[in-house]
């Protein structure tokens, strides 16, 4: 048996291959002979994913070189203590099961570089595993922790572990949360947040500019809940900047003019973005003025359709009919909210309160170390955790990790709504819009209020705007001219392109932000041809390729064609950054199609007839069977962008290869006869 390993060990070391076991069948007694764990030193991954199991032998804390144990999609409830003795493991991934309780004891696992435990039933983290230095990234995502999504969703060990060391200590309740104000322009946003907040109507309220915060004090069952309103304005053009302040944890209310018709209100189109960027926080519609028009509109198939969508209420700003009735089930909203209560350090609380009072719209970093220092948070790491944590909740606005832009990094935006105000000016100015969205930065002074933006603070209002994408530098100016592209002129130019030679491909939205043209051009500012832009579309040029992106916001749907002797790879580069964009909204739907004469077809269904083994696919329509190969050909697949900080452990279900099949422990005999046979083959 000996010289067989050792026959295994030196192959291992031919072909870079570790040796890996692998079962595949569901396993209810681990007392038969093939799983008995006995002379297993030479197994160092261990994939035993999906088989339902509700319990690991003890006897498998004696891998001693187990590295990389996989365990994800079983039922365990226990971990055995004695898993601490496998300390040279460097992955476990043990999500998707019912574990309560995590032993302090695997604070031992001191090679541990990625530990999974995303969706189990923890309600407690050791604060012991702190101790794990070399843990890089760590999933504790949709548990019962009492540690915030903000914090969990980086997956950083560090911030996780020292929020959790703060929250040993004196804590209080958050009691906080979020509620999102939208719909159309004029159709009663502020009247609602007027009457809700103040309990009056204002016949002359002025319209929103941009986005306006006010705070809000419910009582739901006996505790104040302290409710950030984000009122946010309809027009157009700033739908591009909703998509930085809809976030998670949040209550949304869609507010609707019972006048308009529901096409007119674009209910779907409001529901699939609160979709796409908020997750599955709650949806309340508000259908306004029903005291003068009563709105006809399919409730129950909306509800059906987005589950988010908790129900609708008629009423009337003007009159208070209905408002009430509102508050009631706001409250009840907020009472289900997750996180609303999650228990916060006592002394970043204070923190928190001293940035809210201070009557600043920015402060120097340097500053914010101050009152930190003063609330006894002196150590580094809880400074950088709370900030992070603080912009999270749109409480201030924090950009340390921008290496680029130094005010930026080095400012504390305290007041959101300075920042809005400042692009809702540019983005609205008479002037920017005659000049094509063309900025020069002489021009700041003119456009911005020189008492709320002073001269060394103005360049702040571009630096945001560049950082998410809404323009960007012209270049060989010398950061004196930029271009935001939601105001360039929505006529496109004659470019005169030979469709019919060209590699086409398509992206079909269910809701296609205004924002992904623009921000797709402003990602590829570099292979702008001849400043060929226009509102809607872009050619871009690259090592003798062209290309014509543009799209079709109606029809939702973006339409990509490509020319040259590469154009396989420029299209391959084009497809990345768009795939980076629908990254960034989670749950946007962009349906790859592949355009074929007359017909399209999905990109995705091609790819499975390919794997299927299909060589032909049949298109209906055109009573046509063809080569997949033909219908593929110039379309290369992609790795689809994902943030580092959610790469948990994606190697874990590798392809079948000849290593990695079901092998029994006890009987590791016969897969290395089956080895040896394949080193004979090889041979």
């Amino acid at each position: 048996m000996s010289k067989d390993l050792d026959i295994i060990k030196k192959l291992e070391k031919k072909l870079n291959i570790k040796f890996e076991a692998k079962f595949d069948e569901k396993i209810t007694d681990w007392s038969e002979p093939k799983y008995e764990l006995n002379d297993s030193e030479q197994v160092i991954k261990l994939l035993l994913y999906n088989l339902e199991l509700t319990e690991v032998p003890i006897e498998m804390a004696n891998l001693v070189n187990l590295q990389k144990l996989y365990l994800s999609d079983n039922q365990l409830s226990v971990w055995p203590v004695e898993m601490a003795n496998l300390v040279n493991l460097q992955k476990l991934d043990l999500s998707d099961n019912q574990l309560s309780t995590w032993p302090v004891e695997m604070a031992n696992l001191v090679n541990l570089q990625v530990l999974n435990l995303n969706n189990n039933q923890l309600s407690v983290w050791p604060v012991e595993m702190a101790k794990l230095e070399n843990l890089n990234l760590l999933g504790l995502m949709e548990n019962k922790l009492s540690i915030p999504p903000e914090i969990l969703d980086s997956c950083n060990p560090t911030k996780i572990n020292n929020y959790n060391i703060q929250l040993a200590k004196k804590r209080k309740p958050l009691n906080e949360a979020k509620m999102l104000i939208l719909g159309q322009g004029g159709v009663g946003k502020t009247s609602l947040v007027t009457r809700l907040t103040k309990d009056i109507y204002n016949d002359a309220e002025n319209k929103t500019e941009g986005i306006q915060i006010n705070q809000w004090q419910v009582e739901v069952n006996a505790e104040n809940i302290r409710l950030n309103i984000w009122d946010f304005g309809g027009q157009e053009i700033m739908h591009a900047t909703h998509q930085f302040f809809l976030t998670k944890r949040s209550l949304y209310i869609l507010v609707l003019d019972a006048r308009q018709g529901e096409q007119e209100s674009r209910v779907e189109y409001w529901l699939k973005l609160i979709q796409s960027f908020g997750g599955d926080s709650p949806i309340i519609i508000a259908i306004n003025k029903t005291d003068q028009h009563p709105l006809d509109i399919n409730k129950r198939g909306l509800k059906a359709k987005y589950p988010s969508l908790k129900t609708f209420f008629d009423i009337s700003c003007k009159t208070n009919q209905g408002i009430p009735e509102l508050v009631e089930n706001l409250k009840y909203q907020l009472d289900n909210l997750e996180h609303v209560h999650d228990p916060f350090p006592s002394d970043w609380f204070q923190v928190k309160q001293t940035l809210e009072d201070m009557d600043k719209d920015y402060i120097d970093y340097a500053e914010y170390i101050q009152i930190c220092e003063q609330q006894t948070v002196a150590d580094e790491l809880s400074q950088q955790t709370l900030i992070g944590f603080l912009h999270d909740l749109g409480i201030v606005l924090n950009f340390r990790d921008d290496q680029l832009r130094p005010q930026l990094r080095n400012t504390n935006i305290l007041n959101p709504e300075w920042v809005t105000q400042g692009v809702y000016k540019l983005l609205n100015s008479f002037d920017l819009n005659q000049n094509k969205g063309v900025l020069k930065l002489d021009q700041l002074a003119n456009l911005l209020n020189q008492h709320n933006y002073p001269a060394d603070k103005q360049s702040i209002i571009i630096d945001m705007m560049e950082k998410f994408e809404l323009c960007f530098e012209i270049q060989n100016s010398n950061r004196q001219q930029f271009l935001i592209p939601e105001l360039l002129a929505k006529e496109e130019p004659d470019i005169n392109w030979d469709y019919e030679n060209s590699l086409a491909f398509q992206y079909h939205y269910d809701v296609l932000p205004s924002s992904i043209m623009s921000r797709f051009i402003v990602r590829m500012q570099q292979l702008i041809s001849k400043k060929t832009y226009w509102h809607s579309g872009v050619v871009l040029v690259k090592d003798g390729n062209k290309a014509l992106v543009k799209s079709d916001v109606e029809d939702k749907k973006v339409f990509i064609w490509v020319t040259g002797k590469t154009s396989r790879k420029f299209l391959t580069e084009i497809r990345k950054q768009f795939e980076y964009l629908h990254q960034s909204i989670p749950k946007i739907n962009a349906i790859e199609q592949v355009p074929y004469k007359t017909e399209i077809i999905a990109y995705e269904d091609l790819l499975i007839s390919e794997e299927m083994g299909k060589n032909t696919f049949f298109i209906p329509k055109l009573r046509e069977e063809t080569a997949i190969s033909k219908l593929l050909d110039g379309i290369e697949k992609i790795e689809v962008y994902k943030p580092e900080a959610k790469k948990i452990i994606e190697e874990d279900k590798p392809p079948r290869t000849i290593f990695d099949y079901a092998v029994g422990f006890a009987g590791i005999i016969g897969a290395i006869a089956a080895v040896v046979a394949t080193i004979m083959a090889i041979l």
